[in-house]
């Protein structure tokens, strides 16, 4: 699969950049992965069809165009199976928040913390950035996990600050600056 833009992180995992003809790939996983996905993701549900995932690049594109979103497919082994993206850019502060999601067979193998990882290079590094958060629901333990390992503190937990499907939940909030990340 040849790709406009491809990061590599190392031989077999590697960011791609968005493009509406990757829309299937990234619906396929989606639909495979609705039951891993869902109890945390509110996107899901309204991700019925391709068309449906060619409007999330489109929007997700047309924020990056703006400065407030920046899009990437995780690729293992030159398949997608998942994506990761800063959204809320605020260059004035220099932030941004981090998400992330991949295909159940992915958890557990150290993958999103790499993509993670990855991102906070471009961040620092490309996008001149200082501060990264990730915001992380409190039962979905291996997103929790992939935070910690990539290096970000937990910096607190907002009671029922989300509504998922109808219900409140918790999320924790955590935080990269840009000197700890040097500093590793």
């Amino acid at each position: 699969m040849k790709h406009l833009f491809q990061f590599n992180i190392n031989e077999a995992l590697s960011l791609v950049s968005p493009n509406v003809q990757l829309a299937k790939d990234v619906w396929d996983v989606i639909n495979v992965n609705r039951e891993h996905l869902r109890p945390f993701l509110d996107f899901v549900d309204g991700t019925k069809t391709v068309e449906d995932e060619e409007n999330y690049i489109k929007m997700k594109l047309n924020g990056e165009i703006n400065g407030t979103d920046r899009l990437f497919f995780i690729a293992y082994e030159n398949e997608i199976i998942g994506s990761i993206d800063f959204h809320f850019i605020d260059q004035n502060n220099q932030t941004a928040e981090i998400g992330y999601w991949i295909g159940s067979e992915y958890v557990g193998r150290n993958i999103a913390t790499e993509a993670v990882l990855s991102l906070c290079q471009i961040a620092f590094l490309e996008m001149g950035l200082n501060r990264l958060t990730i915001v992380a629901d409190v039962l979905n333990k291996p997103s929790n996990r992939v935070a910690v390992k990539a290096g970000f503190k937990k910096e607190g937990t907002f009671k029922q600050s989300k509504k998922v499907y109808g219900e409140f939940r918790d999320f924790n909030m955590y935080a990269l600056l840009k000197e700890e990340f040097n500093a590793r």
